[in-house]
Formats: C-alpha cells, structure tokens, sequence
C-alpha cells in the first residue's frame, strides 16, 4: 500500500462491510482458556486500534495502534505518524509510555 493510498481512499462498493478477523496461532486466552484468538481492526475511543481478542468470551489479549502495514484506518491523515510539534508537546515532562 502506497502513501496515496492511505490519502485517497475511494468509496466502498460492497453493501456490507466485513472486517477481516486474522486468526492467532500458539496463543490461549487467560480468562477461559479459549484457543479461537484473532487479531483485527476496531473503532475506540483514542482512535483507531488493532485488538487480539479471544472469539469466545471477548478478552482483550492486546491493543495497539495499528502499524504501517496495517490497512487502518483505510484513510490516514497526511501527518498521522508525524512526531508532534514543539508548540503541541506539553509543557511538563511526561511519564514514558
């Protein structure tokens, strides 16, 4: 996927939409011991997110921003993985992530 892809991004065709959900392989979950464990793209609240979620009782296994060669969101702004700007960077030292 090329940068212009990630900025002009074309209607969907399809009626529905279908989120692809890849499966895991090697990981069990820890709440129900659930072995169904796959790995796909989700709206939240702090912005687009890729999971690892048990299929069986909905355990979140990860969540992490998704990475460049994951296709979310499928319409990325120009600046989405720019470092912040001196004036945007909080004026206090922050606790590392």
């Amino acid at each position: 996927m090329s940068l212009a892809d990630r900025i002009i991004y074309q209607p969907p065709t399809e009626k529905d939409l279908k989120v692809e959900k890849t499966p895991v392989e090697g990981v069990t979950c820890e709440r129900c011991g659930g072995t169904d464990i796959r790995r796909y793209p989700v709206t939240w609240s702090r912005g687009p997110r890729i999971v690892v979620k048990c299929q069986d009782c909905y355990t979140a296994v990860s969540v992490e921003r998704p990475a460049p060669e994951d296709p979310w969101p499928p319409f990325r702004a120009v600046a989405y993985d720019w470092e912040v700007s001196a004036a945007e960077r909080p004026s206090r030292p922050q606790p590392p992530k």
